[in-house]
């Protein structure tokens, strides 16, 4: 099979520290990522800045030498996110459209297209783009995990508490309670990315069996 997009067979892709990454390489790329985003406008609202700033950022992540350097840039991306909002999801609190979501889910028997039907009209915009995205990594990622070493259930875990919290811990926290968030944050992610491939698998009409 082909690979369509350079790196996804790098082995430890997603795995920090790596031997061959170049910190140098990491922070001109972010730099030239947080350069593509700058505000032109007076009002300083964010909004994409000219087509240059943009093809020299694209320009860049063509020609880096290692895949490394890149999905640093990632993990570095979810390290800062700002949700939208004051949590994951329409309703406030981190968990309530999980709930929602899950209770739905096991009323209607788990169907397949629980994912579209019961999940994503709970979610703003900004947030069910962000998670179709994030899914569309994993799923690049772990299709390809017995030569990178990343699966599905390993990069879930490693997302999902950036992605899926607005705020990673909370004040008087302690080593459990922030473990106890992270692990609960990771498997709520992997139980979308698993409702995520059974929504897919109507749509291509993949039998699927979990």
């Amino acid at each position: 099979m082909s690979n369509p997009l350079p790196g996804l067979e790098t082995l430890g892709i997603m795995h920090p520290h790596w031997h061959s990454t170049s910190p140098a390489v990491q922070q001109k790329l972010i730099s030239l990522y947080l350069l593509s985003l700058a505000s032109t406008s007076p009002d300083g609202v964010t909004s994409p800045t000219s087509p240059t700033a943009v093809t020299t950022f694209e320009s860049e992540l063509h020609y880096t030498r290692s895949p490394h350097d890149v999905a640093a840039v990632l993990r570095w991306g979810l390290r800062h996110l700002k949700l939208e909002g004051d949590s994951f999801g329409k309703e406030s609190g981190d968990w309530t459209w999980y709930s929602t979501f899950t209770e739905a889910e096991r009323a209607g028997s788990y169907p397949r297209d629980a994912f579209s039907n019961s999940l994503i009209p709970q979610l703003p915009t900004a947030h069910a783009d962000l998670l179709l995205a994030t899914l569309d990594i994993i799923s690049s990622l772990s299709t390809r995990s017995e030569a990178n070493g990343s699966s599905g259930s390993k990069l879930s875990k490693f997302f999902g508490l950036w992605l899926l919290t607005s705020e990673q811990s909370t004040e008087g926290d302690d080593w459990s309670a922030l473990y106890d968030r992270w692990d609960r944050a990771g498997r709520i992610l992997e139980h979308l990315f698993l409702a995520r491939i059974r929504f897919v698998s109507v749509v291509f009409k993949i039998s699927c069996h979990f």
